[in-house]
């Protein structure tokens, strides 16, 4: 695998300070595209996230790159000349979850458009960068829909809008026509490049450790379940248990269920998360009648997350029955594990150790866009360690410095790229 190293007349020290301080400029721009209140807020297709696509827009532009953007709102940059070899696509996505942090996707396009304006022009048209929107699954509960219509996986479904005033996708897509600011034809992704994720931790384990870098090598694939509990709506002074058709009883058991079942997983490597209820009529007086539960499920093994639905649908199962409610379930969205690609992890593993960086190898539960390439790109994934330990929360953090001698490692010590 080839590497195109930029020399720059900038002393080490200075160069790290001055990257240093345009991530906290770039973080700072990107945050304020929110609502107001704690945290960041920006959710596909709304005010603040048009907003943070045009600027990403005027970034790109600034940079010399030629700007595409679908419907969808996704966009990707391209160079005006013509580059033989494959390139090396810098990609994150730019939503939030409601109050959410100021990192969770930004730090990859972050990295991106800093180490764009870093790079030589020479070197520069051989990295490019995507940033796509609906990774989150706030909205419509399903996650990078996105990153799969780019790559020509799906055509949008008719998903309907579980925050707000329940619009469905092709409405929301109608309205917005993200696909007007585009200044470019798609580019055309040949197969030999390579795709780079840079994100932050989701959790405390680079911090514990100490370490400056993640190196992930499996994607946690996902099963996102609908329950339903249907019973019969009373009044709460029934005192005759054998009348009662309580749907948020059976559902209680079935939140417990998934504790349980994880606690007995969790060392194979599978979490489950009660996400959502609606409890309907959801009055102080009444008896529940109808209650939905929306469950998540993450594993590194796809017959682990089958083993998983099937032990949480036989305990739901047993419980309406006993008593006495209708039970139904569906699956939202799944997916399965996604594994980095071993080659192009093997060379960004040495030559990270070989700077000093060392970075830690692990597994991410969290989804990411990464996974969606994995298979048909060589692809990695890249963690920052989180101080905080916390994410999707307005606490969520980043080691600033982290990040820096990362970009600072990519503009010293060469670009990956693929072969000559």
């Amino acid at each position: 695998m080839a590497r195109v190293v930029c020399e720059m007349s900038v002393s080490g020290g200075s160069m790290f300070y001055s990257i240093r301080e345009k991530i906290v400029r770039e973080i700072g721009a990107f945050a304020r595209f929110s609502l107001p209140g704690p945290g960041v807020t920006r959710l596909p297709f709304s005010d603040e996230n048009d907003r943070a696509i045009e600027y990403i827009i005027e970034r790109l532009r600034s940079l010399g790159k030629r700007v595409y953007v679908d419907e969808l709102g996704n966009v990707a940059s391209s160079s005006e000349n013509v580059v033989q070899t494959g390139k090396t696509y810098i990609i994150s996505h730019y939503d939030s979850v409601p109050g959410g942090g100021k990192y969770d996707g930004v730090a990859g396009l972050v990295f991106g458009l800093i180490l764009l304006e870093m790079l030589e022009d020479r070197t520069r048209d051989r990295v490019e960068m995507i940033a796509f929107n609906c990774e989150e699954s706030s909205l419509f509960g399903q996650a990078s829909i996105g990153s799969k219509y780019f790559f020509g996986r799906c055509v949008p479904e008719d998903y309907t809008a579980l925050i707000g005033d329940e619009r469905s996708l092709e409405e929301l897509i109608d309205i917005k026509r993200y696909s007007k600011l585009s200044l470019a034809e798609k580019p055309e992704i040949t197969g030999i490049s390579r795709f780079l994720e840079v994100h932050i931790d989701q959790s405390a384990y680079l911090y514990r450790k100490g370490s400056r870098l993640g190196l992930v090598e499996r994607i946690a694939g996902q099963r996102r379940l609908r329950l339903n509990f249907k019973g019969e709506t009373g009044h709460s002074s029934l005192a005759d248990l054998s009348a009662r058709r309580d749907s948020l009883l059976a559902a209680a058991s079935a939140i417990k269920a998934v504790r349980e079942i994880m606690e007995k997983h969790l060392v194979s490597g599978a979490v489950g998360t009660v996400t959502r209820v609606e409890n309907k009529p959801n009055v102080i007086n009444m008896i529940p009648g109808e209650t939905e539960l929306m469950v998540d499920i993450r594993g590194f093994s796809a017959d682990l997350l089958e083993l998983y639905v099937q032990e949480l649908v036989g305990i739901c199962r047993g419980e309406s029955e006993r008593y006495s409610i209708a039970f139904d379930w569906s699956v939202v969205s799944q997916y399965d594990p996604a594994v980095m690609d071993g080659e192009f992890s093997a060379n960004c593993f040495k030559q990270l150790s070989e700077s000093g960086l060392d970075p830690t190898v692990m597994n991410s539960m969290a989804w990411h866009d990464i996974a969606g390439t994995a298979g048909t790109y060589p692809s990695n994934l890249l963690l920052l360690p989180n101080p905080s330990g916390v994410s999707h929360s307005p606490d969520e953090s980043m080691d600033i410095d982290a990040c820096a001698s990362l970009v600072e490692f990519f503009i010293t010590k060469g670009v990956l790229c693929a072969p000559d």
